[in-house]
């Protein structure tokens, strides 16, 4: 046996009796909140069930279980193992851009310049900074030449 068969995930097999489906999932990979918004996007098209293992407390249990007749639970496993990765991954970017992401929604909202605030002082008619000023020889160069002038 190489490596790989070796690391290759156990899909389960759904329960004879009852038809049920469970997947433990490990807390020290994945976060709770990351689970319960994976087992929510779901509840569509199974029931899950969702607790605490009895035996090992860093892992949860999610249990499947059909809707209907004919769904493969098998593949909604596979639906939910993606959309957990998918879900930690989210949640893992929101912690490293979350202070970013609230100072643009801050600044957006702001009537003024929170990250400067010197700059709404600033006068349009002095335009110490140069800004309203035209690059180049444009159309409107000549009026500005005259407006000098007459100064």
């Amino acid at each position: 046996m190489n490596g790989l068969e070796a690391a290759s995930p156990r899909i389960p097999t759904p329960d004879p009796d009852t038809g049920a489906l469970g997947l433990a999932v490990d807390l020290s990979v994945f976060s709770q909140e990351a689970v319960l918004r994976t087992a929510y996007k779901l509840t569509d098209r199974c029931y899950l069930f969702v607790e605490r293992e009895a035996t090992a407390g860093g892992r949860l249990v999610v249990t499947f279980r059909s809707k209907a007749d004919g769904t493969a639970l098998q593949d909604l496993v596979g639906e939910f193992s993606n959309e957990l990765i998918d879900q930690q991954l989210r949640e893992q970017l929101a912690r490293e851009a979350g202070p970013i992401r609230e100072i643009l929604v801050a600044q957006a909202f702001a009537e003024g310049n929170l990250l400067d605030p010197q700059r709404d002082e600033g006068d349009y008619v002095a335009d110490p900074k140069g800004i309203g000023g035209l690059r180049g020889r444009g159309p409107l160069a000549a009026v500005e030449d005259e407006e000098r002038e007459r100064e």
